[in-house]
């Protein structure tokens, strides 16, 4: 009797497992070219995180694994950009595709990011300088004004991913072939996505490294207009892309938006 030979899978969610190793080892080369320093000191953040941001746009779930594996890659080519290691490889690479997933396909998850996006608040709200706040050393933030910009980071972006808009709208348009829609609607889900996403990157770091609340909410007001303008950017070099798999005739990719 004959053996039978089973053969690898060569696809993750639609996409070639070649293609997510290459576009992984993007990510992590990108991680050597800085785009914008801590304001804390001691690291940047990388341009891998616009890369990692796109990747679920391009290749649906399997975006999420490239970007971990181009976290991977990161951590040991440009340390100055991963200072925490392994942690970082899931905060800085991994997260975003995480959450660009989830608001590209908020249709699909819409209960699990508004779950996500209230959690997130919260967290933000309370922790580090309230919770475990002055007992841990922390001192408090200059108040009203953290409450107000730490609400920026995520309170628009909950009302718009919980409203019907978001929740029908946004998707549709966004796999829609180019045109003003589709602009608007990507440019929405990679924002809201990297304004939520940096609620969890900022914080391990605060705590970490003792941040006090006068240098929280310095950083919070920093990245504040930087993650808009970086949003712009993605979205201007993603439809291109976009548009020309949709025209390339390979097969479709699961929850990617071509």
């Amino acid at each position: 009797m004959s053996e039978e030979v089973k053969e690898a899978p060569t696809r993750v969610y639609g996409v070639a497992i070649a293609w997510i190793v290459v576009y992984g080892a993007l990510i992590g080369v990108t991680s050597l070219v800085p785009l914008f320093p801590y304001v804390g000191g001691g690291g940047y953040l990388p341009l891998a995180v616009a890369f990692a941001a796109m990747a679920p746009l391009i290749m649906g779930p399997a975006g999420i694994i490239a970007a971990f594996f181009g976290g991977l890659i990161g951590m040991f080519i440009a340390p100055a950009a991963y200072p925490l290691g392994l942690l970082d490889a899931i905060l800085t690479a991994t997260l975003p595709a995480v959450f660009v997933t989830l608001t590209a396909n908020n249709n699909r998850f819409w209960y699990i990011t508004i779950i996500v996006f209230i959690g997130m608040g919260i967290w933000f709200w309370t922790f580090p300088f309230y919770i475990p706040g002055e007992a841990a050393g922390f001192t408090p933030p200059p108040q009203p004004y953290y409450t107000i910009i730490t609400a920026w980071y995520w309170i628009p972006w909950l009302i718009i991913m919980g409203s019907p808009f978001g929740i029908k709208l946004i998707p549709k348009w966004a796999r829609e072939e180019t045109g003003t829609k589709k602009y608007a609607a990507v440019f929405l889900i990679i924002l809201s996505g990297l304004m939520v996403w940096a609620i969890p990157w900022f914080l391990p770091y605060w705590y970490l490294f003792g941040y006090a609340g006068t240098l929280g909410a310095a950083v919070a007001t920093a990245y504040s207009w930087w993650f808009p303008a970086l949003s712009v950017v993605i979205t201007i070099i993603t439809i291109p892309i976009l548009e020309g798999l949709r025209r390339s005739g390979l097969p479709r990719i699961p929850m990617a938006l071509w």
